[in-house]
């Protein structure tokens, strides 16, 4: 027999209201179920547009399986925008995935950082995003991410490499031999002339090394971890070997946030030679990419 009850509140004298087992709590209208006045409905997903740091709150995701944050920080240059997670504890049912979907202005970036401020991801181009679940106790990226970090860099004046000699090129003269063509992820320093890793991953190094007008002894690129004194693809000066080893590379390595990496070029001849720059960048050049943050 079916039976109805009219009840504006339901109260117990413990603590819980039990549906026994085989009965079905049927609510017969989509979002009437609402905790603290928030709809529930399955399979929600909510989305949020951002332009500005935000801190996440419970009303934005309480009901929801999943959140999407867009952010645009086309506006202004040079500046971190952060959007802030709640606490681990807060959304153990809920992934939340953070996208950057306008173009940057130059030198934005978009943070993704816990309740406690530490940065969990980083965005710095259209397109990049990460997703980030709980587990009640602790946040995890799921792997459901993609960020750009690349650049290139070329002489725009001959760089002189004595007999037997090996130089580092970028640190050959000033700033004013090379030029910066792009750096996504500001990691190129005009002041040191080279290169500070800005997040733990695989990175490929690469590009081509340019006689002026031959320069067939001339090998590079050679690569430098400064922070932690390694080299890699290392040819020493005199070293004989074939006409350009190594003048069109790719070199793939892993490397550590805050590694200062330089990148040289050796040359195995009695007679000096020049690695030729140019200022349309079809000259020596060279160029990264992070394959994979860690």
């Amino acid at each position: 027999m079916a039976a109805t009850i009219l009840l504006d509140t339901i109260s117990s004298s413990g603590s819980t209201i039990t549906v026994p087992t085989g009965k079905t709590l049927a609510i017969e209208d989509a979002g009437a179920l609402t905790i603290g006045e928030v709809a529930i409905t399955t399979g929600a997903q909510g989305v949020l547009s951002k332009t500005a740091a935000y801190t996440i709150v419970a009303s934005d995701f309480t009901g929801k399986s999943s959140l999407i944050v867009f952010v645009d920080v086309s506006a202004g240059t040079d500046t971190e925008t952060v959007i802030t997670l709640p606490a681990a504890s807060a959304f153990g049912t809920c992934a939340i995935h953070v996208i950057s979907n306008v173009v940057h202005g130059s030198g934005n970036s978009v943070a993704i950082k816990n309740s406690s401020a530490v940065e969990q991801y980083t965005l710095y181009a259209k397109g990049d995003h990460c997703e980030i679940v709980s587990d009640g106790t602790n946040i995890f990226r799921t792997g459901n991410e993609y960020v750009t970090i690349m650049g290139v860099v070329y002489l725009v004046t001959n760089a002189y490499i004595a007999t037997n000699g090996r130089i580092d090129v970028f640190d050959y003269g000033t700033s004013a031999n090379y030029s910066v063509k792009s750096d996504i992820g500001k990691g190129w320093s005009t002041v040191s002339d080279d290169y500070t890793i800005p997040q733990t991953g695989n990175y490929m190094f690469g590009g081509h090394v340019a006689g002026s007008p031959t320069a067939a002894y001339v090998n590079g690129w050679q690569i430098t971890n400064v922070t932690q004194v390694k080299e890699y693809n290392y040819i020493d000066a005199g070293w004989n070997s074939a006409y350009g080893l190594g003048n069109m590379s790719d070199f793939p390595m892993h490397a550590t946030k805050g590694d200062v990496i330089t990148f040289w070029c050796s040359l195995h001849s009695t007679a000096a030679y020049v690695l030729g720059g140019d200022n349309n960048a079809q000259g020596t050049k060279l160029g990264w990419r992070l394959l994979r943050r860690d």
